[in-house]
């Protein structure tokens, strides 16, 4: 949550104290008491239990709307991915947030063969690898995954709309109609470590 940082106690202490009423309060809506895990507890990182894989990670399609779920898109359709994360632990912990840039890897199959990213996000990969650009910036955001509940962290779109482009960054060129299958790899921390893969899902492309 530091990010490697030292700082004084005084800044610690005030730290500690911000997070621990942010978590009471989460815990507290959820009807949870907030004296059941420790400051500490919540704190502690995925590095030191990376081993056990605490943290379940699922995909999903969703429509071009982003209000149900589904398994069927036309050609030329904008195609997200809703990321989930669900803590298996017994306690809350964080996870940052930065980017699909840094933090997820689509894998998409047609007919057993990898499909290749855009050249521009093939360009954005290796330019942010070479320049460290992740390490350069401030990447403050945290997500609270309480235990065994599931939790949106992020919003991946594989291919844009070919008529109503939205801007956003996107994985793949438009799809040929047929059959695909796709998992995603996560890493948890902002810039570097490892990355654990989610499960595996199927989706058509219709003409």
């Amino acid at each position: 949550m530091l990010r490697g940082k030292s700082i004084e106690n005084e800044q610690l202490d005030a730290l500690n104290r911000l997070t621990d009423i942010s978590v009471a309060f989460a815990l507290t809506v959820l009807g949870v008491s907030p004296y059941s895990a420790s400051a500490a507890t919540l704190l502690q990182s995925f590095d030191e239990r990376e081993d056990n894989q605490p943290i379940k990670v699922t995909i999903a399609t969703v429509n071009p709307s982003l209000n149900t779920p589904t398994q069927s898109y036309r050609f030329g359709q904008q195609i997200p991915v809703a990321i989930n994360l669900t803590n298996t632990t017994s306690n809350p912990v964080y996870s940052c947030l930065s980017g699909d840039i840094y933090q997820d890897r689509p894998r998409l199959k047609r007919n057993g063969q990898l499909v290749p990213y855009l050249d521009w996000q093939s360009y954005l990969l290796q330019t942010a690898a070479k320049d460290q650009t992740c390490e350069k910036e401030d990447l403050p955001n945290q997500a609270l995954l309480l235990p065994n509940q599931p939790k949106l962290v992020d919003l991946m779109v594989l291919v844009d709309d070919s008529l109503y482009t939205t801007g956003a960054i996107a994985w793949y060129d438009q799809l040929v109609p047929g059959h695909y299958e796709l998992s995603v790899q996560r890493r948890f921390g902002c810039c570097a470590g490892p990355m654990v893969e989610s499960n595996t899902i199927d989706f058509e492309v219709t003409p």
